[in-house]
C-alpha cells in the first residue's frame, strides 16, 4: 500500500521472552503484502520524515489487530516509545513490502537469523505448507531467548550462541533438489553471507533473500556513511538509470562501503 498512513492504536503489550515484547495494535484499513517476513515503516517522529523512521516485522494479522514483537537493546527510537507506552498510544505507519518469496519448485528452505529476525522466522514458520522441509539457524543470547513455534511443516530447528550463525549458515549441508536461503541479521554478517552465496558458490538471485536488520555501533557507522552519501546514492541512481540488475548494484554499492571501511 505505497503512500498509505494509518493509525496504529496500541491495545495490548506482552513480554515474551527478556528481551523481546509483543505490541498489539488496532489498524484499521491494513492489508500486508502476504509475505510471511513482511515489514512496516513505523514513523517515530513526523508522519513521513524518514530519518526518524524504522521498519518492523509483521508477526501477525487478525482482521484489524497486528501483532509486531519488539527486540528490546539498549537504546533506539523504538525502544525509548515502546518503556513508556501504554494502551492507547498511537504510531503512524506507512508502507509495508517484504522480501520471503521461495519458488514453486523449492523443496528445502534454510531460514537463518538472529533475535532480531525471530518475528519474521517465527510467521516463516508458522505458515509453512504442510509437509514442507525447512531447517532454522537462529542465534540469541541465552536459553531464555528460545522461542516455540506451531507449524505445519517438518522443521528442524539449531539454536545457536552469539557469533556463530554466520558460520553455521556457511557450513549448513544441503539437502538434494532445489532451496531457498532466507537470512536477517547484522547487516555485515548478511554482506558476508550474500558474497558467499552469490559470488562462492553461484546461487541464482531468485534462491535467497538476504537482509541487513541492524548495524553495530550504527552512530559511529551513521557519521562516518554520511561523508560519503552522495556517492553511495549515485551508485543506484546511475545503475538503475543503465537498466542494471539489482544484485549487480548492490555489488558495487558494497564494495565501495568496504572501500571506505563501512
Amino acid at each position: 500500500m505505497p503512500g498509505d498512513q494509518l493509525t496504529a492504536l496500541l491495545l495490548r503489550r506482552a513480554q515474551l521472552t527478556p528481551s523481546v515484547i509483543r505490541l498489539t495494535f488496532s489498524v484499521p484499513g491494513f492489508r500486508g503484502t502476504g509475505m510471511a517476513d513482511e515489514w512496516v515503516h513505523v514513523f517515530l517522529g513526523e508522519p513521513g520524515d524518514h530519518r526518524n523512521r524504522r521498519n518492523y516485522t509483521i508477526r501477525a494479522i487478525r482482521g484489524d489487530e497486528v501483532d509486531v514483537d519488539v527486540v528490546l537493546h539498549e537504546r533506539g527510537l523504538m525502544i525509548d516509545w515502546v518503556a513508556t507506552a501504554q494502551p492507547g498510544a498511537t504510531l503512524v505507519w506507512g508502507d509495508v513490502t517484504g522480501s520471503y518469496a521461495p519458488p514453486a519448485d523449492t523443496a528445502w528452505r534454510l531460514i537463518a537469523g538472529d533475535i532480531t529476525a525471530l518475528p519474521a522466522i517465527g510467521r516463516i514458520v508458522e505458515e509453512l505448507p504442510a509437509g514442507a522441509r525447512a531447517t532454522v539457524l537462529a542465534e540469541v543470547e541465552s536459553e531464555a531467548e528460545r522461542q516455540a513455534w506451531d507449524t505445519a511443516g517438518d522443521v528442524r530447528v539449531a539454536w545457536l550462541r552469539p557469533g556463530l550463525l554466520e558460520g553455521a549458515v556457511r557450513a549448513f549441508p544441503e539437502p538434494a533438489g532445489e532451496g531457498y536461503r532466507w537470512m536477517a541479521a547484522e547487516t555485515r554478517v548478511v554482506r558476508s553471507v550474500r558474497r558467499y552465496l552469490r559470488h562462492d558458490r553461484g546461487i541464482p538471485r531468485e534462491r535467497y533473500s538476504l537482509t541487513g536488520y541492524w548495524l553495530d555501533r550504527f552512530e559511529e557507522w551513521e557519521a562516518r556513511y554520511l561523508t560519503v552519501a552522495d556517492q553511495m546514492s549515485a551508485i543506484w541512481s546511475r545503475g538503475e538509470a543503465e537498466g542494471r540488475d539489482e544484485e549487480e548494484i548492490m555489488d558495487e554499492y558494497e564494495a565501495a562501503l568496504e572501500r571506505v571501511g563501512l
